[in-house]
């Protein structure tokens, strides 16, 4: 019996090491941007520049809304060249 319990308790722990891993990057915290995006698929706050990551509405923020001023909601991730930013969500803002 003792053997069993011992068995179930490294099972539920190795079970939770495995379930933190793969979550972990989705908790990531989330950022709110105000910037332009440019022709660069870039989006320029006052003191920052980040590169729009890949995603199906990030593609869809710097294809059709170039020269536009946006609040960006998404996770910043560090690349090799600068800070990527992979958008969730965002709309435009006036001026």
């Amino acid at each position: 019996m003792r053997k069993k319990v011992k068995t179930l308790i490294a099972y539920f722990g190795i079970i939770s090491i495995v379930l933190w891993v793969f979550t972990f990057p989705a908790l990531a915290d989330k950022v709110t941007l105000v910037g332009e995006v440019n022709d660069n698929q870039e989006i320029v706050t006052e003191d920052q520049i980040y590169t729009v990551g890949d995603s199906p509405v990030g593609d869809d923020l710097v294809l059709n809304y170039i020269s536009q001023r946006v609040k960006v909601v998404g996770r910043i991730v560090e690349g090799e060249e600068g800070k990527i930013i992979i958008v969730e969500f965002f709309e435009v803002v006036e001026e």
